[in-house]
């Protein structure tokens, strides 16, 4: 737990009794911090309530003598529209903060290792941990689980992974490091465009105070622009790296061989739980990072690549029974991550479908040839088969998952060649799940009782 004295004379009220939101509240009753907190849900009020939150009375109470509000991330501030109580501090010129902004006030020499883009985070930001903790007393957290103020203020290295929710109310991170390793089209509804979405991710570059050094992946024209925009700023040193072309200056993989300024480094073609183009850009923008941050030789950098176990709901390879192996991809909440998944593995009997978001399934024709078959599931069960219907493939309209999972596997044991199930939703898991991971770990207890 984070000690948050730097408050002590402070009234803060916290938005939002999720993870991160009861994080806080437990980190500022620790440090005899004043505060109150609020959460839409009355259920989440009065359970909260009964562990001894302090729970506000209403909006009055909530913002009364307040100086400070902590934002939960999942919380609108500004776009679609913002939530009533923010409303009301913007006329009350009350500030906003995230709680890994709370963190680095807490702890302002503190090193940070910070990590955002579209898809890849958790990986990354899983691999970033496992590698440093080769050398160093290596913590995780922010958006891949652990709040930033549960965390350890006595580590030697802290690594967030990182929204667009949570760099946009961070703009005084200083990190030592930062991975930016992609942008597709996602959140457009929280920021409004993809324009908004970009500069929303930008503010993780944000500082008042030191050098901080950049690992930027520049497959992408809005991080090509990204990358151009930070080097020419005197706070920070720039790294590129590229999967899909050799860079005179930068980092780069071809045919699974990692290359720096065009020399030849370490072959990373063979890493067991890091296939694909997608991991090759996760491990070599970890590579930037150990290697010039932290001075980590090759030798050691390859040993814990290696030795990675991979993420849970990221390609996670639950077992295998009869000719079948079984994926658990549920972390791929849109197409470009299920993409990266449809091109690692063939043969793929895909279970698709939840909350959709923006593009839908768009763009699965190029894996036409991976494919076997298509179960379809959740809120975009309909939506998805209007599309499919139009790219003739072959699907089935299942509705749950314990149901695809049971006709996928039914077929895909029939098939004359290895066969994957693959759970790769494509989708936000809102409408039947608590979260990815809770539709994850359904998924593996389906597969376990087959």
């Amino acid at each position: 737990m984070i000690d948050l004295n730097f408050l002590k004379n402070k009234k803060v009220a916290v938005l939002g009794l999720a993870k991160s939101g009861l994080a806080a509240c437990r980190a500022l009753s620790e440090s005899s911090v004043n505060y109150v907190a609020w959460d839409d849900s009355e259920e989440k009020r009065k359970t909260c309530a009964a562990d001894g939150i302090r729970i506000a009375k209403d909006m009055g109470d909530f913002l009364s003598n307040t100086d400070l509000v902590v934002l939960s991330p999942g919380i609108p501030h500004t776009l679609p529209k913002p939530h009533p109580f923010i409303a009301s501090t913007k006329t009350k010129n009350i500030d906003i903060k995230s709680d890994i902004s709370l963190f680095r006030h807490a702890l302002p020499d503190a090193e940070i290792v910070s990590v955002t883009g579209t898809n890849g985070k958790s990986t990354t930001t899983t691999l970033m941990g496992h590698v440093l903790s080769k050398k160093l007393n290596t913590q995780i957290g922010g958006n891949i689980g652990i709040p930033a103020l549960s965390l350890n203020g006595a580590k030697d290295v802290t690594v967030f992974e990182m929204s667009s929710y949570q760099t946009e109310l961070t703009g005084d991170l200083n990190a030592h490091g930062v991975i930016w390793l992609n942008i597709s089209p996602d959140h457009i509804d929280r920021h409004g465009s993809m324009e908004g979405y970009v500069e929303a991710k930008k503010r993780i570059f944000e500082r008042n105070a030191g050098h901080g050094l950049a690992v930027i992946g520049v497959d992408d024209l809005y991080s090509k622009s990204v990358a151009d925009e930070i080097t020419a700023r005197p706070d920070w040193t720039v790294i590129t790296v590229s999967v899909e072309r050799m860079l005179d200056k930068g980092i780069s993989v071809i045919d699974g061989q990692l290359y720096v300024d065009g020399e030849h480094q370490i072959d990373v073609s063979k890493l067991p739980t890091l296939k694909g183009v997608h991991n090759h850009q996760n491990a070599a923008c970890v590579y930037g990072i150990a290697r010039n941050l932290y001075d980590f030789s090759n030798e050691d950098i390859l040993a814990q690549l290696m030795s990675f176990d991979g993420l849970a709901h990221r390609q996670f390879v639950i077992g295998k029974r009869d000719n079948v192996t079984f994926i658990n991809d549920s972390k791929a909440t849109n197409f470009e991550a299920t993409a990266k998944a449809l091109s690692s593995f063939k043969n793929i009997f895909l279970i698709a479908g939840g909350q959709a978001k923006e593009g839908g399934l768009s763009g699965i024709e190029d894996y036409r040839d991976r494919i076997a078959k298509i179960y379809l599931i959740g809120e975009a069960e309909n939506a998805f088969a209007d599309f499919l219907d139009n790219k003739d493939f072959d699907y089935v309209r299942c509705g749950t998952l314990d149901k695809a999972a049971r006709v996928a596997f039914a077929d895909a044991k029939s098939s004359k060649t290895p066969a994957t199930i693959l759970l790769s939703p494509a989708c936000a898991s809102w409408d039947q799940y608590n979260s990815f991971e809770h539709r994850g770990a359904h998924f593996e207890e389906i597969v376990a009782s087959l």
